[in-house]
């Protein structure tokens, strides 16, 4: 590709209707974050409401829910790289194909850069899972999972009698003590990931310019 005067009327058209497709890309998959957190919350809610209120429900659904929820998440960060790909793109388009169809000629060689993350639209630049469901941890399932589990113990509370909450969450012939244990080691493996995964936003502005700090021949 050579600068904006230098192409033809045909790369032109392609790139405009490139950026209004992944525009529509990006807020479709947006939306879909959005679909899969909303579907965390109802069933969330939904489990919560039921379980409380009628004592024949036993306590295992709230460890369900967490299961449940765990695939949501999965979901969640999967959509979240596609969106960040997507948008990478559309910052490309935006801070260097634009400006210099406007006028503004851009010292950066962007055309590489964008040729590279068509070649992989799904996954260029990468975001690495881990940092995706870490950035979606922090953004909304850590308060998910807290108020799980906050639920699970007062379900223990009322349906343990007068067991303590170690004994009442036992399953069959699992004693509650694993069953503790267990729960206790996935908090704190999501808790981690929340914390120590990539805490930048993964195509903020400073990872943009950093892909394009190569400068032209």
């Amino acid at each position: 590709m050579g600068r904006p005067d230098e192409l033809s009327i045909s790369a032109l058209n392609a790139l405009v209707h490139l950026y209004r497709a992944e525009v529509g890309r990006m807020t479709a998959y947006r939306q879909r974050l959005d679909t899969t957190t909303n579907w965390a919350i109802t069933s969330s809610a939904l489990v919560t409401t039921f379980s409380l209120g009628n004592a024949t429900i036993p306590h295992e659904a709230f460890l369900f829910l967490m299961f449940v929820n765990g695939f949501f998440l999965l979901t969640e960060a999967r959509r979240f790289r596609v969106y960040e790909a997507a948008r990478y793109r559309v910052l490309l388009l935006e801070r260097y194909f634009y400006p210099e169809v406007l006028g503004d000629g851009s010292q950066r060689a962007w055309q590489p850069a964008l040729i590279e993350a068509l070649r992989t639209p799904y996954s260029y630049p990468p975001v690495q899972m881990l940092a995706a469901i870490g950035w979606r941890l922090r953004r909304n399932y850590l308060w998910i999972y807290a108020a799980v589990l906050l639920t699970w113990v007062g379900k223990l509370e009322i349906g343990g009698g007068s067991a303590d909450l170690i004994a009442a969450a036992s399953i069959g012939r699992v004693p509650g003590a694993i069953v503790w244990a267990a729960v206790v080691l996935t908090y704190a493996a999501l808790f981690g990931i929340g914390v120590l995964a990539k805490r930048t936003y993964p195509m903020g502005s400073e990872a943009a310019q950093a892909v394009l700090r190569q400068e032209p021949d």
